[in-house]
């Protein structure tokens, strides 16, 4: 059988992510990503990989591009070198992403400008669950 959503990752229970300066943010059960929409020079660099270190920082990118939690494109970029370097990865890799993100992220953010849909998620319950949910998104640091 076909994948319907090659490179597309759901997630399957809620995923918490908190620090001093994001606050704690969470993604919900449910979410579909594709673990970081980088341009393609990006992907060349043997430095890419989007199942590694990278993954958990650009399911939340996702999230934030998604309009989540109500962040900017810019907030969103800079979680994402911030929270590969918590990750592990060197403040050098974090950089290609983030200027990656940074430079060329525009479109991936215009694409998902608008209200979340249950096309984000990968059921129509997880949506509903979701959406049920909103009063208690984000937590200020």
């Amino acid at each position: 059988m076909t994948d319907p959503e090659p490179h597309v990752w759901v997630v399957w229970e809620n995923c918490v992510w908190e620090d001093a300066v994001f606050g704690r943010i969470t993604l919900p059960i449910g979410f579909k990503t594709d673990l970081a929409s980088t341009p393609q020079f990006v992907r060349a660099s043997a430095q890419f990989d989007p199942t590694g270190l990278s993954r958990l920082p650009a399911a939340f990118h996702d999230g934030a591009y998604a309009r989540l939690w109500g962040w900017t494109k810019d907030k969103a970029d800079l979680f994402l070198r911030a929270a590969l370097i918590v990750q592990g990865a060197t403040p050098e890799v974090a950089e290609m992403y983030y200027q990656a993100v940074n430079l060329f992220g525009a479109q991936a953010w215009a694409d998902d400008a608008g209200a979340l849909q249950t096309r984000d998620f990968d059921t129509v319950a997880h949506y509903a669950a979701w959406a049920a949910s909103q009063t208690s998104a984000v937590t200020p640091p």
